[in-house]
């Protein structure tokens, strides 16, 4: 079951910003990160056992104004909590020393930091550590082609993973590597097109410097016109965090993406947005990075059942191997939105995004969502960047779980969580969808908080820029107690 919740109130209310820059942060230790959660879906960790949290932002573009438009990045940190937060912002690049800042987040609102008023690069990446596990941290890429949002990383890894690439029609697909530590990272790329996997020996030992980033364009690395890449980043010394920047260009899709990587694989990935419909096309990527051949069930939520019922769909993925999956080819999918769920059969693992073409005006957008692991399903969702306008349809929740229940939406300000009128217990069926229109200026510029009485799923389809059609798309973080 689909529902639209809607709300109009005339109160408005500004969120507070705040950033306090240290001079003496240079001289500042090494970083000691902590590791509150396994790898995975990004996360917040509430408990009184991770008193500290450490966030690692893989990258932006970060070069500013240009003929072609604006480039650049921001990094958000979110403190919901009723005391002040402070911590340490680190930026790297590849042209300068990393720059160490002491940064302070006032109680119950955003920090918002500008990257290209920090480094003269035109890509930054950044890890901040915090001292309250509470808090979370995502980044903004700005964009001529659109604004996108992303998670930051939990943790480092040694192994990377994307189930999606994409160079047809000269799209533009860059890898951003980052290494905070203080030794180098040696890394192997390997690529699975449609012709099968490639390794060139320019992506073998690929170095990484230390407190450093490489940018990798894919394209001139020898995979130009290819309308399937799947990438595994495998390190053979050291530890790194992975994204991909995205600029699509035909071929079917438009827009600007930016996507953490997936740390790991896992048996199931899960989807709160999907639509059938008039011009829209939705795939999900499915690659196997592994050496055996896998078997993979897919299966579509949300739909009511008094409209439809819709069996499983099999799939065999090949090892190293990626399969796209035409969601909109499943017999008896009624026009509409829908969630999804893609599960290898006897613990086999994969790795799964969607790629979801819209219509925008008279043009198109594509967004690029990596889907949330098995066991990231929670009662309770944040999400820091949502909307400054009113908008329809920014929130997409799934109720993960075979019972009824019902959903409230917070904003989070000076007051504290105060439930967005109109959006508190709202129902949500068994396995349902529900879509939620944030047009109420309290849920304006702040940070929100969504929870149930039932394991959900939460999405965001936020603006691209205040003149561009279209959305982008990104998972809201999990609150893991």
């Amino acid at each position: 079951m689909n529902r639209r919740v809607s709300l109009y109130a005339a109160l408005v209310v500004i969120t507070g910003l705040a950033i306090n820059f240290s001079s003496d942060a240079g001289n500042l230790p090494p970083a000691v990160f902590s590791n509150s959660v396994n790898p995975g879906t990004p996360a917040i960790v509430r408990d009184d056992l991770s008193v500290t949290s450490t966030w690692f932002c893989a990258g932006t573009s970060a070069a500013g104004e240009s003929e072609n438009g604006t480039y650049g990045g921001e990094i958000v940190i979110s403190n919901p909590r009723e005391t002040p937060v402070s911590g340490l912002l680190t930026l790297l690049t590849s042209e300068q020393e990393p720059i160490t800042q002491v940064i302070n987040a006032d109680p119950r609102s955003q920090l918002v930091i500008d990257i290209n008023s920090l480094v003269s690069a035109p890509y930054a990446s950044a890890y901040v550590e915090l001292n309250d596990s509470a808090a979370s941290v995502e980044q903004r890429a700005l964009h001529p082609a659109g604004a996108a949002v992303s998670p930051c990383a939990n943790r480092t890894s040694d192994q990377w993973y994307f189930a999606d690439g994409f160079s047809a029609e000269s799209s533009d697909f860059r890898l951003i590597l980052s290494n905070p530590y203080m030794s180098p990272a040696i890394v192997n790329i390997e690529v699975a097109t449609e012709d099968g996997q490639r390794t060139p020996p320019n992506l073998e030992g690929f170095v990484v410097p230390s407190q450093s980033i490489r940018v990798l364009n894919i394209p001139e690395s020898g995979f130009r016109d290819e309308e399937i890449l799947a990438i595994s980043v495998v390190a053979t010394t050291g530890r790194i965090v992975a994204a991909k920047d995205q600029h699509y260009l035909g071929a079917g899709r438009l827009g600007h993406v930016l996507t953490l990587g997936s740390p790991s694989t896992s048996d199931q990935w899960w989807f709160a947005d999907g639509e059938k419909g008039a011009g829209i096309s939705e795939t999900y990527m499915i690659f196997n990075p592994t050496d055996q051949d896998v078997t993979a069930d897919v299966v579509i939520l949300g739909v009511d059942p008094t409209v439809a019922s819709i069996e499983p769909t099999t799939l065999t993925i090949p090892a190293h191997d990626v399969v796209p999956f035409d969601v909109s080819a499943i017999v008896g999918l009624p026009d509409g939105p829908h969630g999804g769920v893609v599960s290898g059969q006897s613990g086999a693992q994969l790795i799964v995004e969607r790629i979801l073409t819209r219509p925008a005006g008279s043009s198109v957008a594509t967004t690029a969502v990596l889907g949330a692991q098995r066991g990231f399903q929670s009662t309770r969702w944040s999400v820091p960047t949502s909307t400054t306008i009113a908008i329809e349809d920014v929130l997409t929740i799934l109720n993960t779980s075979p019972n009824d229940g019902v959903v409230t939406i917070y904003s989070v300000g000076p007051g504290g969580e105060e439930p967005v009128p109109g959006l508190s217990d709202i129902p949500i069926a068994a396995n349902g969808l529900i879509s939620i229109d944030l047009v109420d200026p309290l849920s304006f510029g702040r940070a929100l908080e969504v929870e149930s009485d039932q394991l959900i799923l939460v999405e965001r389809r936020l603006e691209r820029t205040p003149t561009l059609r279209g959305r982008s798309g990104s998972l809201a973080f999990p609150e893991m107690m």
